[in-house]
């Protein structure tokens, strides 16, 4: 009886890795994991996130109507002071609170424009969804070059995702856990991916994931085993 069951369970796991195998190869899966939106590893950092570069303007008649008072550059997330109509950064703005020292304590705390000494609060920032739609269609209006100095060229929201998230060029840390290498992408879609340690890959008999420093170990026997216990 014990050797019936056994005999059933294997073949009931044959089956089931005849049909995985075919669902996982019409998805036509490349041989690692390696997510093609990888953030800029600058992301989030007040240098990286504060305005662009007045130089990489390519329609410079637009540069004085939103540079950035504070870091002189063309916002990636323009504000408006409500109270008197100049723009910044949000960045910029948001670093100029926290950095007082008094923030935490005060309900309401105000800082001056950098422009007209105008005291507001930050309920008095107009964030971009909210600006008059002709001034948004001036603000798409401008074009910038890409920083990392690829072809690309967009408007400064759409250099934010290139930058952050498409760019070749942009610096991105591998996603492998236990692995700091920090390269541009290109470097680490063509190079890297084909010698991290750490790296997932599918492994080519059984198409599960599995570290390449673990490949040489896998049971593709047990690992199948194991994964259908885990949905059964």
């Amino acid at each position: 009886m014990l050797f019936m069951t056994n005999l059933f369970n294997e073949r009931k796991l044959r089956i089931l890795f005849k049909i995985y195998r075919v669902f996982i190869l019409t998805l036509n899966m490349d041989s690692h994991i390696l997510p093609a939106d990888l953030p800029n590893c600058k992301l989030n950092d007040y240098s990286y996130e504060q305005g662009f570069d007045e130089q990489l303007l390519i329609n410079s008649e637009f540069a004085d109507c939103f540079s950035c008072p504070i870091c002189h550059g063309i916002p990636r997330n323009p504000i408006e002071l409500t109270l008197c109509g100049h723009f910044f950064c949000e960045c910029c703005i948001d670093k100029q609170f926290t950095s007082l020292p008094y923030y935490h304590e005060d309900e309401y705390p105000t800082i001056d424009c950098a422009v007209c000494k105008t005291s507001f609060h930050r309920s008095h920032a107009l964030p971009f969804e909210r600006f008059y739609p002709p001034m948004k269609k001036v603000y798409h209006l401008v074009r910038l070059r890409c920083p990392s100095g690829c072809p690309f060229i967009g408007d400064p929201q759409e250099m934010d995702r290139h930058q952050s998230f498409q760019c070749d060029l942009r610096e991105v840390r591998c996603p492998s856990i236990g692995c700091e290498v920090t390269m541009p992408f290109h470097q680490l879609r063509d190079e890297h991916v084909a010698v991290c340690t750490k790296l997932m890959i599918y492994c080519e008999s059984c198409l599960l994931p599995v570290k390449r420093e673990q490949l040489k170990e896998h049971n593709c026997k047990e690992r199948m085993a194991a994964a259908i216990k885990g949905i059964s």
